[in-house]
């Protein structure tokens, strides 16, 4: 099940649908967007401060640069957008790749094609764009976290299965992420 999972979340190169592409251009930078984020403001400027990508994450992303762009459909309420994101951005800055960021209703017809491993349209999903074709799409939460979420449903209540959840992130500060996404982008 979880090869399944990981399978869903890691998908290869698509068709040249330059949705994404196109979507791109209309996204904001990092700062812009952290600047007019609202919700959550305080966990946004927090993660945002403390990020620090490893070192082999940055060199290993650093070396399939060339020609990749990163499109993120974010919301600022989103509690896996706030602890995703502004680690991703980080990672992005250290390595030279342009990121832009949309919002969900711009990014419909991205979510729509990429859902989560039960069904849902989610984000944040991280759309990676090589020389204008997508290349590859990370969706919502890393695979880990997505199985014991998924598995939980049931098991626990929701504001329990959210307290854990957001405990997790707070200890992994973004590295299973950024790590699943850099073996996504050297998929080439």
């Amino acid at each position: 099940m979880l090869s399944m999972l990981v399978l869903a979340l890691l998908t290869g190169p698509q068709a040249p649908a330059s949705d994404a592409a196109v979507l791109f251009d209309r996204g904001v930078t990092w700062d812009d967007f952290l600047a007019n984020a609202t919700a959550q403001r305080m966990t946004w400027r927090a993660n945002a401060d403390r990020a620090a990508p490893p070192e082999e994450l940055v060199d290993r992303l650093k070396r399939v640069s060339p020609g990749l762009k990163i499109l993120v459909i974010a919301e600022p309420a989103c509690t896996d957008s706030v602890n995703t994101v502004p680690y991703l951005a980080k990672l992005a800055f250290l390595t030279d790749v342009p990121l832009r960021i949309i919002d969900k209703a711009t990014g419909t017809p991205i979510v729509e094609r990429h859902r989560t491993p039960d069904g849902r349209t989610a984000t944040p999903t991280v759309v990676l764009i090589r020389d204008g074709v997508e290349a590859g799409v990370w969706v919502e939460r890393p695979a880990v976290l997505q199985t014991w979420y998924l598995a939980m449903l049931d098991k626990i209540p929701m504001e329990q299965r959210t307290a854990r959840k957001l405990a997790w992130y707070d200890w992994d500060r973004g590295d299973t992420t950024l790590s699943e996404i850099v073996v996504l982008a050297e998929k080439k």
